[in-house]
């Protein structure tokens, strides 16, 4: 599963480099699909979180570990990012955005929604799936499979639901953000991830392998493409990227359990590889870094441009770059804030 969000990390910075492939049309609207990696983080989070839920753990514990897993490297960002815009960009640096980032709020307010580092809304999202969590699971442990098929359908229908009613309904950007992308109508991808996860746990096997789902989801993508090529073909419904969600969704979440269950047995994959490994390790880094990386960039004088060959080198040497920044981001600031803040936990009780 470390292995899968280096490919989901890597497809949001594919997301927001698309302008780089302008003379390549079918490559662009390829990179465009690449924002539904930020769904395949919601599914894997209510997924990971159900796969490593203990009864004995309590809920301030496992806040805390969430809180020591996220904010740190959001605060480093941050600052990181206030000094760009300070310094160097000359953009109007805003007290208020900063505190709507770091308290993750900003998914909430159409004023801060996509402000400063512009990838940070979505950890407002996770922050309000974290909080949810505890009381997600104590109901749905009480109910039954079927109850939680049923449930995994569901989720599966609102999030369409609301994809349908913002392509109907003529609306102001801003009330369109909250329709699709507020923490509200992002949660049932979180919800399906819980539900798969508990089918697992409950003994539920996927009829195939990693490989099998893997080329599914590679298949689903594929089809995503083909409908942003014949925009018509589903008129109003054209291909975007928030509408992909709810197709893809159902793909995450069967390809999250097979690398869970590969992972139990141990069984060997590329996907286990070290490098993949570490990759996966450096991808929450890379997510928060990249933009950063990408604005630095056209700050420099680079940036998409007339040249294809130009365009594609300079987007590979920002991806390097990118990650580069994300290695250290980790072995710095991540990792070590991460370790020194759960020693902080008194022992767990029972």
């Amino acid at each position: 599963m470390t292995g899968l969000r280096w490919f989901a990390a890597f497809g949001v910075f594919f997301f927001h480099a698309h302008p780089y492939f302008v003379e390549v049309e079918r490559a662009g609207q390829l990179a465009v699909i690449g924002y539904e990696g930020v769904p395949f983080f919601f599914v894997l989070s209510g997924f990971v979180m159900t796969w490593v839920a203990r009864p004995s753990d309590s809920a301030p514990h496992y806040y805390w570990r969430r809180f020591a897993r996220i904010w740190p490297l959001l605060a480093a960002t941050t600052v990181i990012t206030v000094a760009l815009m300070k310094w160097w960009w000359h953009a109007r640096v805003s007290v208020e955005d900063i505190v709507w980032t770091l308290t993750f709020a900003q998914a909430w307010s159409t004023d801060h929604f996509m402000t400063m580092n512009i990838v940070t809304w979505t950890l407002s999202a996770e922050a309000f799936f974290y909080l949810a969590f505890p009381l997600v699971l104590r109901l749905l442990l009480r109910r039954s499979s079927a109850a939680v098929v049923l449930l995994a359908a569901l989720c599966v229908a609102a999030t369409a639901a609301t994809r349908v009613a913002a392509a109907l309904l003529d609306q102001p950007e801003r009330l369109e953000r909250l329709l699709v992308s507020s923490p509200l109508s992002l949660s049932p991808m979180f919800v399906l991830g819980v539900c798969t996860g508990l089918l697992v746990r409950r003994g539920w096997r996927p009829p195939f392998g990693t490989g099998t789902a893997a080329a599914l989801t590679a298949g689903t993508i594929l089809l995503c493409w083909l409908w942003m090529r014949e925009p018509d073909l589903l008129y109003p419904f054209q291909g975007t990227p928030g509408f992909f969600d709810a197709v893809l969704m159902p793909a995450f979440a069967l390809l999250i359990a097979c690398a869970a269950l590969a992972d139990a047995r141990g069984t060997r994959s590329l996907l286990r590889s070290r490098t993949l490994v570490k990759l996966g390790e450096w991808s929450f880094a890379y997510y928060l870094c990249h933009v950063l990386v990408l604005k630095c960039f056209r700050h420099l004088g680079y940036g998409p441009g007339p040249g294809l060959v130009r365009d594609t080198a300079e987007m590979v040497l920002a991806a390097l770059a990118a990650l580069v920044a994300a290695a250290l981001l980790h072995e710095l600031v991540e990792k070590p804030a991460e370790r020194r803040l759960r020693r902080l936990l008194p022992s767990r009780a029972t």
